[in-house]
């Protein structure tokens, strides 16, 4: 069954859950000249390249979204997300997500965490009128993931409902190019290839903030909505600084691959709307700190 649940998950969604869930603080709304949104776009002498923050899952109230998201949808004749979404093999995915986040006959969840991380993922799920025992052969990552799921999902959030699923439907009913920067199955490498010790600090920062679930995540739409970019970086990324490498390995490293594939479409004679998670955009390590420190006009509408 969690298998099922995940399939749809992974496709984009289950790094930005795993950020999601690792926020502890809550942000003061930051001041504003006016009305702003999670959009920014970066102007050349032939194109514009429109960058929008994705939330990865929303409800269906939250729908329609802005005008000026759908205007520059409109103005875009290609659409690049994290992942290629034309490509992705849910049957593979799926199975990849067995053999990688799976533990052999020799090995147990019990056996590879410790008894504290052990006994408060036992409380949880309990809490989810769920038993332990049902996942002793799942890695903490996958656990993790598991968790996060299935309390936003019970939230009734929904990632058929993302920001990018939204437009990827948008994108294929027009005709329009997509493309991605990463594949399925290197976002889910990316979690399962994790050390053990980084694995359990993300199941264990995950169970701790389960509580808080409702309200972070509340406030993470709110500051979307928003366009809060101030907002966005104490809500989404602030409670990495106890946790620098898995940071660096799902935040900074990825945002500098991307960048290296976003900069050769600036000056392009289309102009192209990258829709990737609004934690990757926002801070001192995201992407458009980066591209105005490159040199390039960028413009939050």
């Amino acid at each position: 069954m969690y298998i099922r649940n995940l399939r749809k998950s992974f496709a984009g969604l289950a790094t930005f859950l795993l950020i999601l869930l690792h926020t502890s603080a809550f942000a003061q709304q930051s001041p504003a000249a006016g009305p702003k949104h999670s959009l920014w776009k970066v102007s050349s002498k032939t194109n514009t390249v429109y960058i929008l923050g994705s939330v990865h899952l929303l409800k269906q109230g939250d729908y329609p979204l802005d005008q000026v998201f759908e205007k520059a949808y409109e103005n875009s004749q290609q659409l690049y997300f994290e992942i290629d979404l034309d490509n992705v093999d849910n049957q593979k995915l799926q199975q990849l997500t067995v053999d990688k986040g799976t533990y052999g006959s020799m090995q147990s969840l019990s056996q590879t965490i410790s008894k504290q991380t052990y006994e408060l993922a036992k409380q949880r799920l309990a809490g989810l009128g769920l038993k332990i025992e049902q996942f002793e052969r799942l890695k903490p990552w996958l656990l993790a993931t598991t968790i996060a799921v299935a309390e936003l999902q019970k939230l009734g959030y929904d990632p058929g409902e993302g920001v990018d699923q939204y437009f990827y439907r948008k994108a294929k009913t027009d005709g329009k190019k997509v493309d991605g920067f990463e594949t399925a199955e290197y976002q889910l490498n990316l979690l399962a290839d994790m050390p053990a010790r980084m694995q359990e600090e993300m199941l264990l920062q995950t169970l701790k903030d389960l509580d808080e679930t409702s309200t972070q995540i509340a406030a993470v739409v709110d500051a979307w909505k928003a366009g809060d970019a101030v907002a966005l970086d104490n809500l989404l990324l602030k409670s990495f600084k106890d946790f620098p490498d898995v940071y660096k390995t799902l935040v900074v490293d990825r945002n500098m691959n991307w960048l290296s594939k976003i900069e050769p479409l600036i000056g392009r004679k289309e102009n192209v709307m990258i829709i990737v998670g609004a934690a990757h955009l926002v801070g001192k390590d995201g992407l458009i700190a980066a591209l105005k420190q490159n040199g390039y006009q960028v413009e939050q509408l």
